[in-house]
């Protein structure tokens, strides 16, 4: 057992008795009050980690997953182009598309080129009867294409490109997909999957998703998208499935870092909204039955 406890002065800003909702630790947090605990033992206190963080509000277990993130399985990428696909794959299997109809090679089909773009997600999200809310800080291939063009990551294909997505901007509102200009703040962005009825796909730089604090990276823009199915409170971060990391696990990435990723020059801010309370179309429903090629997407398009 324990000795009689010297009474120390209390480590929490809240009364013993009060009753609270734990919330998990970061390591940080925890690093910093377990010297707090060791400078008070010092000084004669018995005190004991696991207590101080009970009175703190503290707890070591992780949150369990939200709805949003248990509906969604994980799904890796196949190729350096296709983690859009891959993010559009795990949320047509969150809303209970079969996994026969949403293979990365079935969505491949639907497109014409393998520069992909927001709006080339959104039509496919649409040509399986999804509805969702496609907010950007620039309406078509944008008025920076020069500044654009000097990036490697665009400069290749950035004048077919071009055409091909301000043609799907143009048919946006005729065929019910619905694009508004509007940047989402991180708080904004965050109330979004408040409710945990809602996944996001965003639009960030590869490169600074994870980097570390205060260490600008190398190299040149690398857009990448990845999906957001959750919070964690505690830790003021998202839960995100990146289809770059092929483990079956959520990411958790902190807002700080996500929103420094998702507001590079290259991004356009761009976020795609996808409510969970919805039922797809039956198979093919959405679909041309005349397989279009015309350039904007086959299974959006409309002869």
């Amino acid at each position: 057992g324990r000795a009689q406890r010297t009474m120390a002065p209390s480590v929490a800003a809240a009364d013993m008795a009060e009753q609270r909702e734990l919330r998990q630790i970061s390591k940080p947090q925890l690093r910093d009050l377990k010297k707090r605990v060791a400078q008070l033992r010092k000084k004669g206190f018995d005190v004991w980690t696991d207590d101080e963080l009970e009175r703190e509000g503290w707890t070591l277990t992780p949150p369990p997953p939200s709805a949003a993130e248990l509906a969604t399985p994980s799904r890796a990428q196949a190729a350096d182009w296709d983690c859009g696909l891959a993010c559009v794959q795990m949320v047509l299997l969150a809303l209970g598309v079969g996994a026969t109809e949403c293979t990365l090679t079935e969505l491949r089909k639907r497109l014409t080129s393998n520069s992909v773009w927001t709006a080339d997600l959104v039509f496919l999200l649409a040509s399986y009867g999804i509805e969702c809310e496609y907010l950007t800080s620039e309406l078509g291939a944008g008025a920076d294409s020069a500044d654009r063009a000097g990036s490697a990551f665009y400069s290749a294909s950035l004048d077919a490109d071009a055409a091909r997505v301000n043609a799907l901007f143009a048919r946006a509102e005729e065929e019910g997909v619905v694009i508004r200009r509007q940047k989402l703040t991180s708080n904004e962005l965050w109330n979004c999957l408040r409710d945990d009825d809602q996944l996001a796909i965003v639009l960030v730089d590869g490169r600074m998703l994870y980097a570390r604090s205060g260490r600008p990276p190398a190299g040149d823009f690398e857009g990448h998208y990845v999906l957001l199915v959750g919070l964690d409170d505690g830790n003021d971060a998202f839960r995100i499935k990146d289809p770059a990391r092929s483990c079956e696990r959520t990411t958790v990435v902190a807002a700080k870092l996500l929103e420094s990723a998702r507001s590079v020059p290259g991004t356009d801010d761009d976020v795609i909204l996808i409510p969970l309370s919805q039922e797809p179309s039956p198979p093919g429903r959405a679909l041309d039955s005349g397989g279009c090629t015309c350039g904007t997407g086959r299974g959006a398009c409309k002869q």
